[in-house]
């Protein structure tokens, strides 16, 4: 099987400079993403008795969950989105890596859908980005290319202004997987968030590990966004409002949109 479950950690850096209003701020948390490939989903839960793609269970691959909403198929959409946004249709694999819906509740930050050729070889990637505290949805195609900047295109932290670019450096899933996304300001090095993972085989056992050792993994991918927020307020970290819905502590920043 190629789709596997990926452990270890996720990390945050927010550096004190001029964009943070000198306010530093990191933390590291344990996590175990699923890497599914997209044509062995069903494969994958029918597994264990509590993970579906059909129904609610402890472990729910609910389509609409991901990229457009829609009940179609999630392979399908995400070729018919790389081919529209970079001109060439994935000829092979596409695995995505992020969170389940577990007992019901989910949050992703980021979703990763690894985009190979025919031959195996990783090709193109796209970004889901979600934004706390409103949910809204981004996307950013890219070519496998790594390191490589572009422009940061949606507000996701009100702690954070919008005249930034991301800087993306990655590995292509095997043994090891890494993924790093930096934010900067011309030479300003503003934010690092990664991801450094290890495979592990996907069993039944690895599977009723999640479920019950792990139950409320997505709740707390939630929760700890909302108490790192509040963290970086009782160190008084500028805010910014949302530049389509409230102010910001940085006009020029929000005026870049």
């Amino acid at each position: 099987m190629k789709s596997a479950l990926y452990e270890g950690t996720v990390t945050h850096r927010r550096h004190a400079t001029a964009a943070t209003g000198q306010v530093a701020h990191d933390f590291s948390y344990p996590l175990t993403l699923p890497l599914l490939f997209l044509d062995e989903v069903d494969q994958v839960m029918a597994m264990h008795p509590r993970w579906s793609s059909r129904h609610f269970d402890a472990s729910w691959f609910r389509r609409r969950d991901y990229l457009d909403g829609g009940d179609g198929s999630l392979d399908e959409a995400v070729r018919d989105l790389v081919a529209e946004r970079t001109g060439r249709r994935p000829e092979g694999d596409i695995a995505m890596l992020g969170h389940l819906r577990r007992w019901g509740w989910l949050f992703n930050p980021l979703c990763v859908y690894y985009c190979f050729d025919a031959t195996g070889g990783l090709e193109q990637l796209l970004l889901e980005v979600r934004n706390t505290p409103w949910h809204e949805r981004h996307l950013y195609a890219l070519e496998a290319s790594s390191p490589q900047r572009f422009a940061k295109e949606m507000h996701v932290s009100p702690f954070l202004g919008m005249d930034h670019d991301y800087v993306l450096s990655f590995s292509a899933p095997g043994e090891h997987l890494a993924l790093h996304l930096g934010n900067r300001r011309g030479d300003e090095r503003i934010f690092d968030a990664g991801l450094s993972l290890t495979r592990r085989e996907i069993s039944r056992a690895s599977l009723g590990d999640l479920v019950w050792r792990h139950p409320w993994a997505t709740l707390g991918v939630s929760a700890g966004i909302y108490y790192e927020a509040l963290r970086l307020f009782r160190k008084h970290a500028p805010f910014h409002g949302h530049p389509r819905r409230g102010s910001s502590s940085d006009p020029e920043g929000v005026s870049r949109v």
